[in-house]
């Protein structure tokens, strides 16, 4: 974003605060922004290891919360997503924070995970047939054979140390065109420090991207989308999640419904 951020309505909000206080000051806040707010959202069409399994197809009741897109060139969408799984007859939900926006050069596809990100939870799924470098402190890089120079391009120091932030970590993917920041944990939207935090992480690394150009790389057959395989859950359970994961997803979603439009 070219201005500064009007993060008057966040500080409005007072302790204790509640998750329908919270969900109008960042409408309130999107609206000060020029940006635009959806609260919840089922059907989102977007790629990337958090939105869809190995296989491509979105994951089980996944949805995101609390959008918001900021206008201009680059769109940048931050927002709070989640699915379900299962751990043999329990239904356990994901949740994410995550910042998403398209770019304008070629890139080839790349998957960062941060030892801070990982330390908390690890991404639901891997690349497979990739080479996988380990950067600054322990971050771990899945990248095609050839397209490795152009990802040591992207990810220097400053970069790393960017994205591997003990407070607010960052794992990073790029596929199909698109620039993805994924938060371990769910983005706390009613405080200002976080949208300071993403907003400059997100410039900070698409700039860094669009710099390297992919172009060469893309040209020698680096993919857009590397092959991914889903880490197992502990215990297995896909037949529980079929079972009874769509009657506790109603239920959360109720729950999220009412918090959200109870007004």
């Amino acid at each position: 974003m070219a201005k500064p951020l009007d993060v008057a309505p966040l500080l409005q909000l007072r302790d204790g605060y509640g998750d329908r206080e919270e969900s109008e000051a960042v409408r309130l806040f999107a609206e000060a922004n020029g940006a635009q707010f959806w609260p919840l959202v089922l059907d989102q069409p977007l790629p990337g290891v958090v939105f869809r399994d190995a296989a491509g197809r979105p994951r089980q009741m996944q949805g995101a919360g609390r959008i918001v897109r900021f206008p201009g060139d680059p769109e940048i969408e931050i927002a709070n997503s989640a699915f379900q799984y299962a751990i043999e007859l329990n239904v356990m939900s994901s949740a994410w924070g995550y910042a998403a926006v398209r770019l304008s050069r070629p890139a080839p596809a790349l998957l960062v995970e941060t030892a801070s990100a990982r330390a908390i939870r690890l991404l639901p799924s891997t690349p497979t047939a990739v080479v996988t470098l380990t950067l600054g402190n322990g971050t771990e890089v899945h990248v095609d054979t050839r397209a490795v120079d152009w990802a040591r391009g992207i990810l220097r120091p400053d970069i790393l140390e960017l994205l591997d932030d003990a407070e607010l970590p960052f794992d990073l993917e790029i596929v199909e065109g698109w620039l993805f920041l994924y938060s371990p944990r769910q983005l706390a939207v009613g405080d200002p420090r976080v949208w300071r935090r993403a907003l400059g992480v997100v410039a900070a690394v698409r700039e860094a991207v669009e710099e390297a150009d992919g172009t060469d790389a893309m040209a020698s057959g680096a993919p857009p989308v590397l092959p991914m395989k889903d880490r197992p859950w502990k215990g297995g359970g896909r037949r529980a999640l079929v079972l009874y994961g769509s009657v506790a997803a109603v239920v959360a979603l109720l729950g999220v419904g009412i918090a959200l439009f109870a007004r």
